[in-house]
């Protein structure tokens, strides 16, 4: 009876686990491309301007840090689980990837303040700094994420939750923080590591929902 309900306790972990890695996909999916259907100014403009298209779309901006902040915080809450199961959450490996994951929610905090003040300044007739906190806010993340939170929760998850994830997905998942690397030391001398960045954040969501879809499946593994 204790093995079953052991082996019960898995399964439940692992479709909660699965459950908030895909509905924190969505949530990231979805603060990444409404904004380019609404006119988002990516190539900035004047401070006047700004303002007045954050006064117009304030929503945007605060529901912006809100499917940010929760979708990257589902996200590590499936890490964790993952090295819960897999009993190595005091190993190296899954050190490594729990400051990954304090470090990713350190810097999405950190942006979701800067881009939610924002329409908060322009509200108050601030364009200068509406404009100082847009351009902040706008390209920051995509430059930051690949130079140590990417690298340090996609290689620490890919050891450490080898027996939960199985073997391609922790592969794949070792290939991506080496593809994080490349795109942050990119980012620093070039703007094709920006690119590049945005590309494998793509990449990453995809590896995020293909995991969280298998522990839905998982049964008794």
């Amino acid at each position: 009876m204790s093995k079953l309900g052991a082996g019960e306790q898995r399964d439940g972990m692992a479709r909660w686990a699965g459950l908030a890695a895909v509905v924190g996909t969505v949530f990231l999916l979805v603060y990444f491309t409404v904004p380019a259907l609404s006119g988002w100014p990516f190539a900035g403009g004047t401070p006047t301007a700004l303002a007045n298209y954050a006064s117009d779309h304030a929503l945007l901006f605060f529901a912006g840090g809100w499917f940010q902040t929760v979708g990257s915080a589902l996200c590590v809450a499936f890490v964790l689980a993952v090295l819960r199961m897999a009993g190595t959450v005091v190993s190296f490996a899954g050190l490594l990837a729990m400051v990954g994951g304090a470090t990713l929610l350190a810097v999405v905090l950190a942006e979701a303040v800067v881009l939610e003040s924002v329409p908060v300044a322009a509200a108050s007739g601030d364009s200068t700094t509406a404009a100082v906190a847009f351009a902040l806010s706008n390209g920051v993340f995509v430059r930051i994420f690949p130079l140590i939170p990417a690298p340090m929760v996609f290689v620490g998850v890919g050891f450490a939750g080898r027996g939960v994830l199985g073997g391609w997905l922790a592969r794949s998942a070792i290939v991506l923080a080496g593809a994080f690397v490349l795109a942050g030391a990119l980012a620093v001398v070039t703007p094709v590591g920006v690119f590049v960045g945005i590309g494998l954040s793509v990449m990453q969501a995809v590896w995020f929902l293909a995991a969280g879809l298998r522990m839905l499946l998982r049964r008794g593994n």
